[in-house]
Formats: structure tokens, C-alpha cells, sequence
């Protein structure tokens, strides 16, 4: 797009540059109009800047840019309506005829412009778009399946919620999977665009999305009390409906039990008091269910209800009683153990009894507190012989197990307390070689080379090599010395008490290491107190002074001489 041109655009300069657009609209109908890299046109541009009065010119002078869609399909309604500028709309609208064809075009999305308007919130612009569109045109979805009412309810928005159910006549309200507006906005949420929905149409509560999921399912789920009441009262039949396949299905009472809400289950109990009976696709009533979600409280809240007591024996597909589902549970209920309505020898498919199911469960987290439970009332079923060996075989196959464990506990322990005794004999030589190094660098510090000042006068008594370096550099290194050694010493102390009271393998090993390094460093330190001592005491004679120092130094080479010797480098 030729820089003038598009400067104009962005600007919204219609002043100076009038006779250049006129003349690039002129010859643009006649060679092809100039666009930007995404496509756009100068329509395009002036509207997503929202430039009302640039707009307003271009179109006078060429009008047919006004259904020109950039490379995403998009025309400059669709521009606008994206961004919220409800005066560029108005012109866009209110040139030509067919502004409802306009209006439906889509971009590659499938998306209308009141789409746009929807999705990022502009309320004067939906406003506008839905006041123009026919009233018994039904907003079409895009490809997405979302309707523009459906994106109001997911949202929130509820003001274009509002705006569309009030001026179009049959909106669709569809969305994708299946779900409606008002699945979107229980699934989200958002109330007040729920019980605007079911004012509107009471019926778009019974419909079911892929999953087979009504909005009550959802709303009873997501403990929205007060929506659930009011589908209720406008359809009491919705309660019974089933959520799930035809082979996997579940009942709004399910849902509450499941959730743990007790809250729920008494608002649904107030409306349908015959809920109790419901089950569900494996024939389990809310106690069932209440079980195997671990749901203690909710267990007694039914267990506080004599008339609902015959739910403990009932059974469900597989002929399990709720105390069979608690056998094999990690969840504990002493109060449905010792209920009296609570059958004991009541028998499943698999001619088990509660306490039969419960040792043949192993994977139970609490599985010991609940054997003690379980076994401390009733008997075992007669017919449950060949399961009792079972239990016995897993009973010694358990003995055999802990005796392995305890077996390797005792090996480790053996060679734990083997690798200790080891470590610690080889620090007691070290411990040796420390506290000779301390006495060595003891001595030294009172013995200082050079000897003392013994004439009269301020400097009696010190040091007559105070000054000069190599001096300097002996009592540093002497005294560098005498502190690790000291600290290495300390270390095989601490590492002696470890061994005789904690026997702590890890523990020792660390301050073997830490009392090696300081015994190393000491001997470094020793090595150049030596050679800075003699150093100092030779300086007038240089050459025998350098000579020393280098005898001194060749120390270091042979311990690095056999580090290189003793460790293996291939294995790096």
C-alpha cells in the first residue's frame, strides 16, 4: 500500500490528503485496490483504527470496499466490530443496501461480525448489529458451533444476553458438544445469564449435550441451590433424568452424594422426596455411592434417617451390600459396623461375605483398622472355604515378605556398621598425624626463626625478622597450620562419638572428608612455613636461601605424583 495512502488511514486525515485519496481510489477501481501485507484495504485499516469521518470519504468515492475481505476473510464490519467502534459500524451500516447480507458474512472462523462484538464485549456495538438484523433471522453459529447467545452465556456478558433474546424472535442458543447457552453458563457459573435463559425458554433445560448431561446435572454439580430450585420448579420431571451414556449413567441425587454437598441432597429431597430410590447404572443407591466416594459425613447424614435404613442391605449389580463396598475401602464407619439393620453374613455374586471381602482386599491403605472392625462383630460365610486358604497363603506369603525386609534391614545395618569401623580406624592414624602437626606448629610459634631481641630498648623481646616478608609469610602459613590441624582433630572426635552412639554411616563419612581436607591443607601450610622460615633466616645468602626453597616446593610434586599414580582416570 503506497506510504501516503496508508499514513492517511491510520491518521484518519481526510483534510490534505482528500484529492490523493480520491486519486488512489480512482485508479485503484480501475488497476486493483492496494492492500496491506494481512490484505487489508484502506476501508480496512481506517476502520480498525476507527476513524468514523475517514471511512465516511472513502466510501463516498468508492463504495464497493465495503464487502472487500481481507486474507482472513474479514470485512471492515468485521474490523470494527472487534474492536468496539460503534460510530465506525453505524457508517459501515448505513451505506448501500444489503447491510444485512453484511452483516451475515462470515470470516474463515465462521465468525459474523456480532460474533466479534460478542466475544470481546462491546455492548453498543452488539447493541447496533442486533437492532439491524432481521428479527426472525436465527444468529447462525460458527464453525466452532458457538452461536453469538451461546458466547453471551459462556462469558457472562449478560447485557447482549439480554440485547439478543429481546430483539431476535427464535435465536439459537447452541454450542459446541452439544451444550446449549445454558450448560455454558451453569458450567461457568454465571446465574444471573442462567435464569435469564430460563425465563426465556423454560425447555432449554431438557436438552443434553455428547455426554448426556442436562444443565440440572451441571447445576447440581457445581452447588447452584437456588438455579437448581428454579429448573425444578419449572420442570420437576428434569430430577429423574439420567446423566451418562446407556451403559454408564448416573442420577442428579448421585451427583449431590458424590460431591459431599448435604446441602444440595436436602433442596433435592425437598422437591423429589422419593430421590432416595434412585440408582444408578450399576444399581447403587446414594449410600453405595456415598461409600465408595468416601463420604463419611454424608454416610451419616443418611444413617440419621430411620426411614431411609433399608439402603445399608440393599444391593447393587454385583450383590454388594454397602458393607461389602466398605470392606474393601479405605474409608471408616464404625457407626455402619455396629448399625443393627447392617446384615453381616449377607452374601455378594462372588459368595463373599463383608468380612470375606475385607481379607481378601489388600490394598486398603486403612485395610488393618478396618479388619479389626469388620472382625470384631459377626462371623466368616461357610461357603467362602476356598477364599479362607487364599487368605492364608497371602498371610504367609506377607510373613515371608517382612521376613525378607527385615533380613535386608539387618544385612545393611551389618555392612553399614562394617564400612563405619573402617573409616574410623583409618582416622585414627590420621588423628596422629593432626595432633603432631599441632604440636609441631605450636612450638614453632613460640620458637620463631631468628630468635628475639635481647638488647635494651622499646624492641626488646621480639622478633628480629618482624620485617621482612618471607618472616611475615612463615607466621601466616604457621598459623594457617595449627588451625586446620586443630579443626581436623576436632573432626575425628566428633566422628569417634558418632560411631559409638548413632552409627551413622553418611554422618561419618561426611566429617571423614572434612577432617581429611583440613589435615591436607595443613600439611600444605606446614610445607611453606619451613620454606618462608628458612627463607627468612638465609636471605643474605640468596642462592642457598632459592636452593632450599626449591627442595621444599618438590613435597608438592611427589603428592601430586601420587595422586596421579593411585587414582584411576580412565573411569572419569
Amino acid at each position: 500500500m503506497d506510504p501516503t495512502l496508508y499514513k492517511a488511514a491510520v491518521e484518519g486525515n481526510t483534510g490534505d490528503g482528500n484529492d490523493i485519496i480520491l486519486v488512489h481510489l480512482t485508479r485503484d477501481e480501475e488497476f486493483g485496490y492496494q492492500v496491506t501485507p494481512k490484505g487489508n484495504t484502506i476501508l480496512h485499516v481506517a476502520a480498525l483504527h476507527g476513524h468514523s469521518n475517514f471511512v465516511q470519504q472513502v466510501l463516498t468515492n468508492s463504495l464497493p470496499l465495503l464487502r472487500r475481505q481481507n486474507k482472513k476473510n474479514e470485512t471492515a464490519l468485521h474490523v470494527a466490530a472487534n474492536e468496539g467502534h460503534v460510530e465506525v459500524v453505524r457508517v459501515l451500516l448505513n451505506h448501500g443496501e444489503g447491510k444485512e447480507f453484511l452483516m451475515r458474512m462470515t470470516d474463515d472462523d465462521g465468525d459474523t461480525a456480532i460474533h466479534k462484538a460478542v466475544r470481546n464485549q462491546h455492548p453498543d456495538v452488539v447493541k447496533l448489529l442486533v437492532n439491524e438484523e432481521d428479527p426472525e433471522f436465527i444468529l447462525q453459529a460458527n464453525l466452532a458451533g458457538e452461536t453469538p447467545l451461546y458466547l453471551a452465556a459462556e462469558s457472562g456478558f449478560q447485557f447482549a444476553l439480554l440485547e439478543i433474546l429481546k430483539s431476535c424472535t427464535r435465536p439459537s442458543y447452541t454450542g459446541p458438544c452439544g451444550r446449549t447457552a445454558l450448560h455454558a453458563a451453569i458450567i461457568h457459573q454465571f446465574t444471573d445469564c442462567a435464569s435469564s435463559l430460563l425465563q426465556w425458554n423454560k425447555s432449554v433445560c431438557e436438552d443434553a449435550d455428547k455426554w448426556g448431561w442436562n444443565p440440572l446435572h451441571y447445576a447440581v454439580r457445581h452447588n447452584l441451590i437456588e438455579l437448581v430450585s428454579e429448573m425444578l420448579d419449572r420442570n420437576r420431571s428434569l430430577a429423574y433424568s439420567q446423566a451418562g451414556s446407556n451403559s454408564d449413567w448416573t442420577t442428579v441425587f448421585h451427583i449431590a452424594v458424590t460431591e459431599g454437598n448435604k446441602k444440595m441432597m436436602e433442596e433435592l429431597l425437598k422437591h423429589i422426596p422419593d430421590c432416595w430410590e434412585m440408582l444408578n447404572s450399576k444399581g447403587q443407591n446414594a449410600l453405595h455411592v456415598a461409600i465408595l466416594n468416601k463420604k463419611n459425613l454424608i454416610v451419616k447424614f443418611i444413617l440419621e434417617f430411620p426411614n431411609y435404613h433399608h439402603l445399608i442391605n440393599e444391593k447393587d449389580n454385583d450383590g454388594n451390600t454397602s458393607l461389602h463396598l466398605l470392606s474393601t475401602s479405605s474409608l471408616l464407619c464404625p457407626e455402619l459396623i455396629d448399625h443393627p439393620r447392617a446384615m453381616k453374613m449377607a452374601f455378594n455374586k462372588e459368595n463373599q461375605t463383608p468380612k470375606d471381602a475385607t481379607l481378601a482386599n489388600s490394598c486398603s491403605r486403612d485395610r488393618d483398622k478396618i479388619e479389626c472392625d469388620m472382625l470384631r462383630v459377626g462371623r466368616m460365610g461357610r461357603r467362602d472355604f476356598k477364599i479362607g486358604i487364599q487368605d492364608k497363603k497371602k498371610s504367609k506369603d506377607k510373613v515371608e515378605t517382612r521376613d525378607q525386609t527385615q533380613q535386608q534391614e539387618q544385612k545393611t545395618g551389618r555392612e553399614s556398621k562394617r564400612m563405619i569401623d573402617k573409616v574410623v580406624k583409618a582416622a585414627q592414624t590420621h588423628l596422629i598425624v593432626a595432633t603432631l602437626v599441632v604440636t609441631v606448629t605450636f612450638a614453632a610459634g613460640f620458637t620463631l626463626p631468628g630468635g628475639f631481641d635481647s638488647d635494651p630498648g622499646p624492641n626488646k623481646g621480639m622478633a628480629i625478622l618482624t620485617r621482612k616478608a618471607a618472616f611475615k609469610a612463615f607466621i601466616i602459613t604457621d598459623a594457617i597450620a595449627f588451625v586446620c590441624s586443630a579443626g581436623a582433630v576436632f573432626s575425628y572426635f566428633a566422628m569417634a562419638a558418632n560411631a559409638a552412639f548413632f552409627q551413622e554411616l553418611r554422618a561419618v563419612q561426611r566429617l571423614y572428608v572434612i577432617a581429611t581436607s583440613l589435615q591436607l591443607l595443613a600439611l600444605a601450610a606446614v610445607v611453606l612455613a619451613f620454606v618462608t622460615g628458612i627463607y627468612a633466616t638465609l636471605a643474605h645468602s640468596v642462592g642457598l636461601a632459592i636452593t632450599v626453597l626449591a627442595i621444599g616446593c618438590i613435597s608438592f610434586l611427589i603428592y601430586f605424583y601420587m595422586l596421579f599414580m593411585t587414582f584411576d582416570w580412565k573411569s572419569l
